[in-house]
């Protein structure tokens, strides 16, 4: 395969690799969201800086996991406390005994909540996204991509086009959209397998496999949050109803 073949497999990959953590930081935000209006947390959202190396963006990435697996953790340990169908039933007796229209719909709003708190308990503690989160960051340990930062992959004649630091500046899909030669040769030079007959191409082939690796975890994110979505969803409808 000739030189220029293997450049532009490294340059694609480069590219698909800071898509994949830009869509890392979406659904890691999309689910924090969620919880913080569902479930009445303050969870703070993710901010990525281009100067953020691969090994801190992880594991800042890890530690928003960590936060709402506590949450999760916390609500789930209250459930168990108290049995599902006590809560519902409660409700519905309470509702029962009140005529007015302003306490019926008090009351449908708290059927509403009892029953929704429970559903994304379940959907999130049945996802293992830590643990997929933790088993991908560890296998990611063993590759010295972990030191370069962010900006790395970014397209070199956009950073002198702003007086902000490199440290001041979120990543940004705008300003991220295909790697410098000076990037891609740092990035090869990272990814470089000693005694390679081809440098380039064993860059691509690791970066490739650091790919393949991230795609399970933005599945099983995607997943998830689409099935919380559309179980609260219908919920909504029927508390509407």
């Amino acid at each position: 395969m000739s030189s220029n073949s293997e450049n532009n497999r490294l340059i694609q990959a480069s590219e698909v690799f800071l898509l994949h953590v830009q869509d890392l930081v979406s659904l890691t935000n999309t689910f924090t969201e969620f919880l913080n209006h569902n479930m009445n947390t303050q969870i703070s959202l993710m901010v990525v800086k281009e100067d953020s190396t691969i090994k801190n963006f992880f594991e800042e990435m890890l530690k928003s996991f960590k936060e709402m697996q506590s949450v999760i953790e916390e609500k789930y340990n209250k459930m168990q406390k108290e049995p599902m169908h006590s809560k519902v039933a409660t409700t519905m007796c309470s509702m029962a005994e009140k005529c007015i229209n302003l306490e019926l719909e008090r009351s449908a709003k708290e059927l509403f909540k009892n029953i929704q708190t429970p559903t994304i308990v379940s959907v999130l503690s049945h996802s293992n996204i830590l643990e997929n989160l933790e088993s991908f960051f560890s296998h990611l340990m063993a590759f010295p991509i972990m030191s370069l930062q962010l900006s790395d992959f970014c397209k070199g004649d956009t950073k002198g086009k702003s007086d902000a630091p490199t440290s001041e500046k979120n990543l940004s899909p705008d300003r991220c959209k295909s790697i410098s030669t000076d990037a891609l040769k740092k990035l090869q030079d990272a990814l470089k397998t000693e005694n390679a007959s081809n440098p380039m191409e064993s860059a691509a082939d690791q970066l490739e496999q650091i790919i393949k690796a991230m795609e399970p975890t933005i599945q099983v994110l995607q997943k998830s949050i689409k099935t919380l979505e559309t179980d609260i969803s219908m919920l909504k409808k029927v508390n509407d109803k």
